[in-house]
């Protein structure tokens, strides 16, 4: 039986579809609107991320609770976008206010180790393999910057690899072909180094190299042509930074021989993978044991908060006289106490289960729509996060985020967020369940989804 042509999506209709959302968010959301525009005056694009700058222009936040949040206007929504994956833990979960409260009144910095610092390293260590010891930092940009470092130290060289279309933090050595255009990006088995910013100076583009993402023996082939110049390659194991592309099989194991077999340090980049794809993040599911782990996000609770760790030979290269590590805040009271209260006494094996449990029957929902209407779009998933993505086949590295329909993408994140489902802004993130999201949310989205869908087809 032949099977009928994919639709053609109109063109036409999808602009209609822009235009009639963004006269809806912009009718819904007035005082964001003029917040923003205020906020011009004192802050470059009027935010304090440039994620945060957005058509039609960001939502402004009063609070949230639970799976919900409110915007300055008084809207709920439910929230899939959890700050990029930050909040697995959801928002103000009742033992973590009580237990960030109790810290607060005991001293919110001290510049000196308190015992929880000791308690959540020990956490860490259980959790994610081959971690044996580990450093705390504020965020995933210090983490990847400290490990990079390290990894330069213990390796004697200077050069890095990192993956194209990944994101490491904002830190220079990392802030390359983060979604370089592709006149820029050069052949797809020898990615050019496209900086992702004016202002970062020229060396660091002459020591961060890009290899393509799933494809080994690329990597073999521009390790052996940089043969004794590589300290590290640093990765996502699981790209999510365009969506969620996922390794194909074998691919992980390949590149660990590969930099062993080259003499270079692999380092995992777990900032928002960690515990949100599963307790013991990305090495749980891939038997893969990279030499250096990055963690923030998720595991904080929602605090400002990043480690990195590996081996002991490596990590005892941190001391007075080699590697140095500072920071005023690193290992602060409040962040430790909200890392390891969530790690815990909240992220229960009961808790993972119900996170990924939902967010694997939202991502079937999207997959009986897709199919049901042939639509060019597939879903791509992994733990408690997810994501659906404007075309066909699924994505196998960064170049193919240049066949996403951001068209469809932005009618797709409008049409939700008018129906009170909130997503990362940018088209390019993905969604987030936290434990305290409910059959109820997944229903919710699952019902507006198919509702998007109907109306993009008709």
């Amino acid at each position: 039986m032949l099977r009928e042509p994919p639709i053609t999506i109109n063109r036409t209709h999808v602009q209609e579809i822009v235009d009639r959302e963004e006269a809806q968010f912009r009718k819904r959301t007035p005082r964001s609107h003029q917040i923003h525009e205020r906020a011009k005056s004192s802050l470059p694009m009027g935010v304090s991320s440039s994620f945060q700058a957005v058509p039609p222009y960001p939502l402004f936040i009063s609070r949230a609770e639970g799976s919900q949040i409110w915007d300055l206007d008084g809207n709920q929504y439910t929230d899939f976008h959890l700050a990029f994956g930050s909040l697995l833990v959801g928002h103000s979960h009742p033992v973590l206010v009580e237990a960030l409260r109790d810290q607060l009144g005991k001293g919110s910095l001290y510049s000196l180790p308190c015992a929880d610092v000791v308690y959540l390293a020990e956490e860490l260590v259980r959790r994610f393999a081959p971690i044996e010891q580990v450093r705390f930092c504020n965020s995933g940009t210090e983490a990847t910057m400290d490990a990079l470092r390290l990894a330069r130290a213990h390796v004697g060289r200077e050069k890095i690899v990192k993956i194209e279309g990944s994101y490491h933090g904002h830190h220079d050595a990392v802030l390359m072909s983060t979604k370089p255009y592709l006149e820029d990006a050069g052949p797809i088995e020898r990615p050019n180094t496209v900086p992702a910013s004016k202002g970062i100076p020229s060396n660091f583009k002459t020591n961060t190299i890009i290899a393509p993402y799933n494809d080994a023996e690329a990597l073999d082939r521009i390790l052996t042509e940089h043969e004794g110049e590589v300290a590290a390659v640093i990765m996502e194991a699981v790209i999510m930074n365009v969506g969620v592309i996922l390794p194909l099989e074998g691919y992980l194991q390949s590149v660990r021989e590969v930099t062993r077999r080259h003499g270079v340090l692999l380092i995992f980049d777990e900032v928002k993978t960690g515990v949100t794809v599963a307790p013991g993040g990305v090495t749980e599911i891939y038997p893969v044991e990279p030499d250096l782990i990055c963690l923030a996000k998720s595991i904080g609770g929602g605090m400002p908060i990043g480690a990195f760790g590996g081996r002991e030979e490596i990590m005892r290269r941190i001391n007075h006289s080699e590697v140095l590590h500072l920071g005023t805040f690193n290992g602060n009271p409040m962040s430790m106490r909200a890392g390891l209260v969530t790690l815990t006494q909240i992220f229960t094996p009961e808790a993972h289960a119900h996170a990924n449990g939902l967010s694997q029957q939202l991502g079937k929902e999207y997959e009986a729509v897709i199919e049901e209407f042939d639509l060019p779009m597939h879903v791509a998933r992994i733990g408690a996060k997810g994501c659906a993505m404007f075309r066909y086949e699924r994505a196998r590295n960064y170049r193919a985020w240049f066949d996403i329909d951001m068209d469809v993408s932005y009618a797709y994140w409008l049409f939700l967020a008018n129906r009170g489902i909130l997503f990362p802004p940018g088209f390019d993130d993905q969604w987030t369940v936290s434990i305290q999201h409910t059959q109820d949310n997944i229903d919710h989205h699952a019902h507006v989804f198919q509702q998007f869908v109907r109306e993009l087809v008709r």
